[in-house]
């Protein structure tokens, strides 16, 4: 099977990776559900590990970080599960200091055709330069 993403489903998972970071999608618990697998797992930059319920639960009574995300990258891993990875900047508020990741995400087709994110990894990194526009 070649690796290669389709750009039409690259694009899609791109727009679904930023609406789990839009402040109306992080603070519904349905709007999240229909974006994240049943068995979706995240390991958080410090190695704390949540699941769904974990997800759905603490999202929506958090404060909305300030996220810039850039450079994605897409590729199969099979015919119904996509890897993105890209590099994200986040902060707590306009005060804070940025905090630099590697982010990486695996989008899985359920039985309705849609994609859900099944998996989700940031992993600190060294700064970088916070790019402006829509790549």
């Amino acid at each position: 099977m070649s690796s290669k993403i389709k750009a039409s489903l690259f694009n899609h998972l791109i727009e679904a990776e930023r609406q789990l970071l839009e402040p109306e999608v992080r603070q519904s618990e349905r709007a999240l559900d229909a974006l994240l697998d049943d068995e979706f797992i995240e390991i958080a930059a410090n190695g704390t590990s949540f699941n769904k319920y974990q997800v759905l639960t603490r999202l929506p009574t958090e404060v909305v970080p300030q996220f810039y995300n850039q450079h994605f990258k897409g590729r199969m891993l099979s015919i119904d599960v996509a890897q993105i990875s890209y590099q994200a900047a986040y902060r707590r508020s306009a005060r804070a200091e940025f905090n630099y990741s590697l982010r990486m995400s695996l989008w899985r087709k359920n039985s309705a055709q849609e994609w859900q994110m099944v998996f989700h990894q940031g992993t600190p990194c060294a700064a970088f330069t916070i790019s402006m526009d829509d790549e």
